[in-house]
């Protein structure tokens, strides 16, 4: 139960935040910038203007680079970061979403470290610096503009790397940015960011009780602000709700603090994203249901006390394990009601890689997945079938 809480990151929010773009890049003193992002967007919404005219102003040279695609490959931060260090680079600017940002992040702590990136995804080494890292966003859901953490692919292994040192320097966050966002990868963020309060939640260790009580409001919060979105995507002010939730609110390096995180979701997800290149809320859609209803039958409390608390359920009507299989429907609606797949099988996933899935996750049986209710490979194979 002790913990340092450390942020060194500034959150510029609102419309217009992008008119500060030039004092921070500033007080950074970047006078070799790379720009990263994916699609037109940065241009049909003026982002790209912005960054020019900031650059010109602090008299900072900037290359840029729109080859991102979700879930980041490492071939692309490796020909980035040698990019970087062939110009000089001093600030790596994202605009756009996790995939960005998490390109961005690795290409940071990739510059000044002398071996290979992804031998700090893979845990052989830890980054000890990065260059400074500033993000600009355009949908909101992944947290990634606030988090410790960034995720990366090599080949079909999917890793996330968490240090404080990948916290970005800054965060630009003005909702009118996310009015362009394709409906299926804004619909898929907003799933990411109502199950980001129960990575957290779901803890059997000691915790703090002030946190459950900020990550339920969060999660009620996040679900209400999907159920608008789903009606009106447009709507301005659902989007500043969404956005703001995910700046702060979902931002785990906040909420999750003085307690053990689950994580059994989002290490499923990364396995299956990893090998089927799944948007990553449609895959946490797609299993955390069979997670939830799987884990129900021999530690349903968490799932109970939450389903209570969030959504009404009558404790004294329902077991805790009838409690907890209601929160998996209700989930399950949830998703659904965002048109998103609750099956893996509705994602064209069938069960022919599931062994080598939980073989992969297990490392063989000799370790478990998640800390609320560990799944040894027996579990991951028995929630995988229950998934499709």
């Amino acid at each position: 139960m002790t913990f340092t809480y450390y942020s060194p990151s500034e959150l510029v929010f609102g419309v217009g935040a992008e008119r500060q773009l030039e004092r921070l890049l500033k007080e950074h003193r970047a006078t070799s910038i790379l720009l990263i992002y994916s699609g037109d967007y940065v241009f049909d919404l003026g982002i790209h203007d912005v960054v020019q005219a900031a650059a010109a102003s602090v008299h900072a040279h900037l290359i840029e680079n729109g080859d991102v695609v979700p879930n980041p490959r490492i071939d692309l931060v490796r020909s980035l970061i040698e990019r970087a260090r062939e110009h000089q680079v001093d600030f790596v600017l994202a605009a756009g979403g996790a995939s960005a940002f998490d390109t961005a992040k690795a290409v940071g702590v990739g510059v000044p470290y002398h071996g290979d990136v992804w031998e700090l995804f893979d845990g052989s080494a830890l980054p000890e610096t990065t260059l400074p890292v500033g993000v600009i966003s355009t949908i909101p859901g992944s947290g990634s503009e606030l988090s410790d953490c960034a995720v990366l692919q090599q080949g079909q292994d999917k890793r996330a790397l968490e240090t404080r040192v990948v916290i970005p320097k800054f965060a630009i966050v003005n909702p009118e940015y996310s009015r362009t966002a394709p409906y299926r990868y804004q619909a898929a963020a907003v799933a990411d960011l109502a199950v980001g309060f129960l990575e957290p939640y779901f803890t059997a260790e000691d915790h703090l009780e002030a946190a459950d009580r900020l990550l339920e409001g969060g999660f009620i919060a996040a679900l209400t602000q999907g159920e608008r979105f789903a009606h009106d995507p447009a709507d301005i002010k659902t989007r500043t709700e969404l956005h703001w939730l995910s700046a702060t609110m979902f931002n785990h390096c906040f909420l999750a603090t003085g307690s053990t995180n689950d994580w059994t979701t989002h290490r499923l997800e990364h396995a299956l994203g990893g090998r089927f290149d799944l948007i990553h809320g449609e895959g946490i859609a797609a299993i955390l249901p069979s997670i939830i209803r799987y884990v129900a039958g021999r530690q349903p409390e968490r799932y109970a006390q939450l389903v209570v608390r969030t959504l009404g359920a009558d404790p004294y009507d329902l077991t805790p394990e009838q409690a907890a299989n209601l929160l998996a429907d209700r989930l399950e609606a949830y998703f659904s009601e965002l048109d998103l797949a609750t099956r893996l099988g509705d994602l064209d996933i069938t069960d022919d890689d599931f062994e080598d899935i939980a073989e992969e996750l297990t490392h063989g049986d000799a370790q478990t997945v998640g800390n609320y209710s560990p799944l040894n490979k027996a579990d991951v194979l028995a929630v995988l079938k229950l998934a499709l």
